[in-house]
């Protein structure tokens, strides 16, 4: 892979004259981009959940809390199970079960094939930042454990944001602490609401297909790929 940037995304002005906008900096989500980690999240959702004895189910976790926003998954679960919704009461419900997940990944958590050395390679010549709608301290127990923290200019966790993906707000609140134009940024995620939040920031998105995606949902992406072994920067440029 080449080590330059490359000017990439072509735009037509009102003339018809073709400009091209110079990508500066990939965002990247974290669960199941970079750690395939949905698992280990099911597993100290279960947990944390049974402490409170509400019983959940890794399938009722798939199919109606996997991938939100920690207080929002919350909210669905005590409604669902009639419990009274607290705000504080969920905070530290969340914070319990980051404790668990942060633990589980310590010792089990391993990086999608290639993404270390593509991360380490793509940060030579590009600015780049995460955003994940896991905890702060998720984030930084796997950042940490494959040496790739320094690597990310800004990160923004779930405690950053007030909306979860789909809203845009996590990837625009990054290009703007990057100081970065939307349109010289580009996402790579894996799940539709993901694309949905990137697309609705403004940005371009390359889609990875894992273990509990499809490709029929990740249509809205501008790219898919299977490998990050794919994503050089000639596949950049020519999107």
């Amino acid at each position: 892979m080449s080590d330059s940037i490359h000017p990439v995304f072509s735009l037509t002005s009102e003339t018809g004259a073709t400009t091209k906008t110079l990508i500066t900096t990939l965002i990247f989500d974290m669960d199941g981009v970079i750690v395939d980690s949905e698992h280990l999240h099911c597993r100290a959702w279960i947990q944390a959940y049974q402490e409170l004895g509400i019983p959940i189910t890794e399938n009722y976790y798939f199919s109606t809390i996997s991938g939100k926003h920690g207080l929002d998954s919350t909210r669905i679960v005590f409604e669902q199970h009639q419990k009274e919704y607290n705000p504080a009461f969920a905070a530290s419900l969340v914070l319990r079960k980051d404790q668990l997940a942060s633990e589980l990944m310590k010792q089990l958590i391993q990086p999608v094939s290639s993404v270390v050395e593509t991360i380490k390679h793509l940060a030579k010549s590009y600015k780049l930042g995460l955003g994940s709608t896991s905890s702060m301290v998720v984030v930084n127990t796997i950042l940490t454990k494959f040496a790739i923290d320094d690597k990310f200019s800004v990160i923004i966790s779930g405690e950053g944001v007030k909306q979860g993906k789909p809203h845009p707000e996590i990837y625009e609140k990054i290009a703007k602490l990057l100081e970065e134009d939307p349109l010289q940024c580009l996402v790579i995620e894996d799940s539709k609401s993901g694309i949905m939040a990137a697309k609705s920031a403004g940005m371009k998105c390359i889609a990875i297909l894992n273990s509990r995606n499809k490709k029929e949902d990740l249509v809205n992406a501008d790219a898919v790929i299977s490998s990050f072994a794919e994503l050089t920067d000639t596949f950049i440029a020519v999107l």
